[in-house]
C-alpha cells in the first residue's frame, strides 16, 4: 500500500498503519508502492506521542485530531475526558473533581465508538460517559469532526474512537506494570492505582502468526467537592419600603466526599494464519462505582420570614439584595449516601481476506451497559434564629441557635430512592474495498451494517421517602458534627460549619435505616409506572465510497453516501384521570448521508482540505418515551392538561461545511486553522401546544423538534519543539490552540435566540513541555469563557440564563526515566484549586461556587 510521507516519520506512520480496525477513516496514499511494511513500534514520551498524533491528522483524508498515549498504560492526562478537552473544539464540564460532560463544536450529540464499534452508557442518552473508561486501557482517542460514509451515523458535533491495544500493535511481547498512589487534598485521603498489560506474539514454521494481549486497571481516586448555592431569586416586597427586591430565598451548603472506583478489562487475540487473512477476538469491560456521602444544610427563609432592621443592602444601582440577616429562618439538614454504578461489556469477532485487489471485511459485536443509582439518608430540620447572607462574599452564618445540641433539631424524613438503566446492542458489519490501480479513481468501498438496540429504565425511579417525626436528643448516638472544618477553601466565603449531622452508618441499608426511625414496611420495588419506557431500534445501513487522486495535480479525496434505515418499538404508557393503561408505538426513518472530502496539498507540508456532509443524531431515549399522563379538567375542557414523552420526534439533522490549511513543517513542527459551519434541524425543546387527543384537546408539554439554528466557528493550533535552541533548552516544547464558536439556536423559554448550553464561545489550551535525555515535564493549562449552563424559569421574574463564569484550570506532570524499563511520574491536576462560580443572568444575583480537591499523585511504571 502507497504511503503519504511526513519527514522523519516513517516509525510514526507505521504505528498508525498498524491500527487496522472498523471504522477506520482512509489515508489517500502517494509513495512508492514497493516501500514495503514497516514494523510496529512502541510510542514513548509527550514528543513522540505529539508526532504520531499528527501524522495521524496528516494522512486521514477526514478532518480530525488524534491523541496518543505517550506510553504503554499512559495517556497525555490522567483520563480520557481531560485528554479531550486538549482537542480544538471541544470543551468539558466537571464533576467531583473529573472531566464529565464532553462537547463537540458546543453539541453534546456525538458518536461515541471503541475500536470502530458503538458503545454507551445505560442512560436517558445515547453516548458514552468517558468516565466510566481507565485511561490506561486507552492506546489512542480519535476525534473525526467529518466523519465519511464508512463510519457509524449518530455524531452531530462529531465522532470520538477510543482505540485500545492489539498484540499485533508490538513488534514483540510486551510486559508492563503501573503502580500510582493518589492523594487529594480537601478530603487529606490517598487511594491506589495499578494497571498491567501483558502481551506476546508467536511465530510457526509455516509463517502463521499468532498473539494474545491483555489489560487491566485498577483505579481508586478519594475525592471532596464542596458547593454553596444561593436560593432562586424571588421578588419581595417590605424589605425596603416601596421597592420591590429581588432577594435569593436562602442558602444551601454541601461538601460531597467518597470515593470513586474505576476497574477495567481488555483482553485481545489475532491471528494471522497465511498472507492476506487475519482473524481476531477481543472484549473487555469497565466498571465506575463512586461511594459518595454528601452533608448539606439548607437556609430558606419563606415566604413571611422576618428581618433584623438595618440589616437589608443592595448592590450598588440595582433592586438585587447584597446582604440580610433574617431571624427565625427554617432549617433542613440532609445527610445521604448517593452511590452510582455504570458498567459497559463489550465483545467482538471477525476479520480481513485480502486477495489481489478485493480486501473483505467482517465484524459481529455486543455491547452491554448498566448504571444504577442508589441514595438514602435522614433529614432534619431547626430554625435559626438569626441567619446572615452576604451575597456578594457569599459568606453566612447563623447565631442565635446551637445546631449542635440534639433538642434544637428534629428528625424530620427518612431517605431512599433508587434508579437503573439498562442498555444492550448487537451489530453485524460487511465491508469490501476494491482497489483499481493508478487512475484517477483508487479505490471502491462499500459495506452494510445491521444493529439492533434496546433501552429501559427498568422500573423507574423508585421513590421510598417517608415522613417521621423523631426528636433528634432520641437518636443522638446516630449523629456527629459536621465533619469538615474548611468548607469552600480559598473562595473566601465563610460558610455554615457548625451543626449536627448523621453519621450515615446504616446508609447503605435502606432497610435497617428506615426501621431505626420505625418504619418496618418493606421497600417500594417499583415507581409511577407512568415514567417506565421500553424502546427497540433495528438499524440497517449500508455505505458506498469512492477514493480519488488526480494524476496531473496534487489532489485527492473521498465521496461517498450513507443510507440509514431506522425501526423504532417504543413501549410506555397512558395516563387518564389516573387511569394507566399500556402504550406501544411503532416508528421508521430513513436518512441519506452524503459526504465529500478534498485534499489539497500544493507544495511538501502544505495541505488544505474541504468537507462537505450531512450528519444525524437521534432523540434520547427519555424523549422518546410515548409515555403521556392527561388530566382534564372537568370543569372548564379549555383547561385539560397533559405531560409526556414524543414517540414521533424526528431526528435531528445537520448540514455541515469545513475548511481547514495546514503546515508541517517536521515530524515536530505544525500549525493548522479550521472554518466551520454547521446547519442544524430539529434541536429539542419542551413545548406546549395544544392537540385532540381520545375525542378532546388538551394543552401538552412534551419534547419537540424546533427551528433550525446555526453554529459556526474557527479553531487554531500550533506546535512545535525547539530543538535547535542551544544546550538544554532544546528540550522545550509548546503545544496551543485556540477555539472560536458561535452559536444560535431558538429558545421557547426565552422567546429568542440563545447560544448552545454548556458552550463557551472562545476557549484556549498553552501546553508547555520539556522533553530532553531522562527528563519530561509538562503543564498544561484549560481556559473558557462564561458559557450558559441551564435556563431557569421563575415565577415574577420569567425566564433567564444561567451562567458559569469563565475559569481556567491547571494540571501538570513530571517523569524521569532511570532506564527504559523503569520510570518515575509525579503529577499535579487542579493545581490553581480552581473556584468556579456562576450567577443568574447577572453577576449580582450569584448562584452557585464550587471547589474541588487539588490532586497529587506518584507513579512507578516498569516496562519490557
Amino acid at each position: 500500500m502507497v504511503t503519504r510521507r511526513l519527514p522523519s516519520s516513517a516509525s510514526l506512520l507505521a504505528f498508525a498503519a498498524a491500527w487496522g480496525c472498523p471504522g477506520w477513516t482512509q489515508t489517500i496514499e502517494r509513495a512508492d508502492p514497493e516501500a514495503g511494511t514497516l514494523a510496529p513500534v512502541v510510542i514513548t514520551g509527550n514528543k513522540a506521542s505529539l508526532a504520531t498524533a499528527q501524522d495521524i491528522k496528516y494522512q486521514s483524508s477526514a478532518i480530525l485530531d488524534a491523541i496518543v498515549a505517550d506510553d504503554v498504560l499512559k495517556l497525555p492526562d490522567h483520563s480520557v475526558g481531560d485528554s479531550l478537552q486538549r482537542v480544538t473544539g471541544i470543551q468539558i464540564t466537571r464533576e467531583r473533581g473529573e472531566s464529565s460532560g464532553v462537547t463537540i463544536r458546543g453539541l453534546t450529540q456525538m458518536e461515541t465508538t471503541l475500536n470502530g464499534r458503538e458503545v454507551f452508557s445505560a442512560g436517558t442518552g445515547r453516548n458514552l460517559d468517558f468516565t466510566s473508561i481507565p485511561a490506561e486501557l486507552v492506546s489512542a482517542i480519535e476525534v473525526f469532526k467529518t466523519p465519511e460514509a464508512s463510519q457509524i451515523e449518530g455524531g452531530l458535533g462529531g465522532l470520538v474512537n477510543l482505540r485500545t491495544h492489539r498484540p499485533f500493535d508490538f513488534s514483540d511481547g510486551i510486559s508492563a506494570l503501573n503502580l500510582r498512589w493518589m492523594h487529594g487534598s480537601l478530603v487529606d485521603q490517598s487511594k491506589p492505582q495499578y494497571s498491567l498489560l501483558l502481551s506476546r506474539r508467536w511465530v510457526n514454521e509455516a509463517g502463521s502468526e499468532f498473539g494474545a494481549l491483555i489489560s487491566l486497571s485498577h483505579q481508586q481516586r478519594a475525592f471532596r467537592e464542596d458547593q454553596k448555592s444561593a436560593g432562586n431569586p424571588t421578588q419581595r416586597t417590605g424589605l425596603i419600603g416601596g421597592q420591590t427586591v429581588t432577594a435569593p430565598n436562602g442558602t444551601s451548603e454541601s461538601a460531597s466526599s467518597g470515593v470513586r472506583k474505576r476497574e477495567g478489562l481488555h483482553v485481545a487475540f489475532q491471528w494471522r494464519p497465511s498472507a492476506g487473512v487475519e482473524l481476531y477476538a477481543e472484549g473487555g469491560v469497565s466498571k465506575l462505582f463512586t461511594r459518595q456521602d454528601t452533608h448539606q444544610i439548607n437556609v430558606f427563609p419563606n415566604s413571611s420570614a422576618t428581618f433584623a432592621p438595618g440589616s437589608v443592602q443592595l448592590f450598588p444601582g440595582t433592586t438585587d439584595l447584597q446582604s440580610i440577616t433574617w431571624t427565625n429562618a427554617p432549617v433542613s439538614i440532609l445527610a445521604f449516601a448517593r452511590d452510582t454504578v455504570d458498567k459497559v461489556s463489550n465483545g467482538a469477532v471477525g476479520g480481513s481476506w485480502k486477495g489481489g485487489p478485493l480486501t473483505l471485511k467482517a465484524d459481529v459485536s455486543h455491547t452491554s451497559s448498566f448504571s444504577s443509582l442508589y441514595f438514602a439518608g435522614i433529614g432534619l430540620s431547626g430554625t435559626a434564629a438569626n441567619f446572615t447572607q452576604n451575597l456578594a462574599s457569599g459568606s453566612t452564618s447563623i447565631s442565635g441557635t446551637n445546631l449542635l445540641d440534639p433538642a434544637n433539631l428534629t428528625v424530620n424524613n427518612v431517605l431512599y430512592r433508587y434508579r437503573p438503566f439498562k442498555g444492550k446492542l448487537t451489530a453485524v458489519r460487511f465491508d469490501a474495498e476494491y482497489d483499481l490501480g493508478k487512475g484517477f479513481w483508487r479505490q471502491l468501498s462499500g459495506g452494510l451494517r445491521l444493529a439492533q438496540r434496546s433501552a429501559n429504565n427498568g422500573a423507574n425511579l423508585v421513590f421510598g421517602d417517608r415522613a417521621v417525626n423523631v426528636p433528634a436528643s432520641s437518636v443522638s448516638g446516630s449523629l456527629m458534627p459536621y465533619p469538615w472544618s474548611d468548607f469552600l477553601q480559598g473562595s473566601g466565603a465563610a460558610s455554615l460549619q457548625e451543626y449536627l449531622t448523621s453519621t450515615l452508618n446504616n446508609a447503605r441499608d435502606a432497610a435497617a435505616l428506615r426501621a431505626a426511625y420505625g418504619i418496618h414496611t418493606a421497600l417500594p420495588t417499583g415507581g409511577d409506572p407512568i415514567g417506565v419506557w421500553r424502546i427497540r431500534e433495528d438499524v440497517y445501513s449500508g455505505y458506498a465510497s469512492a477514493h480519488f487522486v488526480s494524476p496531473g495535480l496534487p489532489v485527492d479525496g473521498v465521496v461517498g453516501v450513507r443510507v440509514v434505515q431506522t425501526r423504532s418499538r417504543l413501549d410506555g404508557s397512558q395516563s387518564l384521570s389516573g387511569v394507566v393503561s399500556p402504550l406501544s408505538i411503532n416508528n421508521s426513518a430513513t436518512d441519506w448521508l452524503p459526504s465529500a472530502h478534498l485534499r489539497y496539498e500544493p507544495s511538501e507540508g502544505w495541505v488544505l482540505r474541504a468537507a462537505a456532509h450531512r450528519s444525524i443524531t437521534r432523540p434520547d431515549f427519555n424523549q422518546l418515551s410515548p409515555s403521556i399522563t392527561l388530566t382534564p379538567n372537568t370543569v372548564n375542557p379549555l383547561q385539560n392538561q397533559g405531560t409526556g414523552g414524543n414517540p414521533n420526534l424526528q431526528p435531528i439533522r445537520a448540514n455541515n461545511l469545513d475548511f481547514a490549511l495546514e503546515r508541517y513543517i517536521d515530524a515536530n513542527t505544525t500549525l493548522h486553522a479550521t472554518l466551520f459551519f454547521k446547519k442544524v434541524d430539529g434541536f429539542i425543546t419542551t413545548v406546549s401546544q395544544t392537540e385532540f387527543i381520545n375525542g378532546a384537546f388538551y394543552q401538552v408539554s412534551r419534547p419537540r423538534n424546533s427551528d433550525p439554528a446555526t453554529i459556526r466557528g474557527l479553531e487554531l493550533g500550533y506546535k512545535q519543539f525547539y530543538e535547535n535552541l542551544p544546550g538544554w533548552l532544546g528540550g522545550l516544547g509548546l503545544q496551543v490552540n485556540y477555539t472560536y464558536v458561535d452559536s444560535r439556536t431558538p429558545s421557547t423559554l426565552l422567546g429568542q435566540d440563545v447560544p448552545l448550553q454548556n458552550l463557551s464561545k472562545n476557549s484556549f489550551n498553552i501546553v508547555a513541555m520539556y522533553e530532553r535525555g531522562p527528563h519530561s515535564a509538562r503543564v498544561a493549562y484549560n481556559w473558557r469563557s462564561r458559557y450558559n449552563s441551564s435556563i431557569s424559569n421563575i415565577v415574577g421574574l420569567g425566564a433567564f440564563p444561567i451562567y458559569t463564569q469563565a475559569y481556567g484550570w491547571l494540571d501538570a506532570s513530571y517523569t524521569y526515566r532511570f532506564s527504559k524499563q523503569l520510570l518515575l511520574t509525579v503529577e499535579g491536576h487542579n493545581l490553581l484549586k480552581t473556584v468556579r462560580r456562576s450567577y443568574y443572568g447577572n453577576s449580582t444575583r450569584p448562584q452557585s461556587i464550587w471547589t474541588n480537591d487539588r490532586q497529587l499523585a506518584v507513579s512507578l511504571t516498569w516496562r519490557h
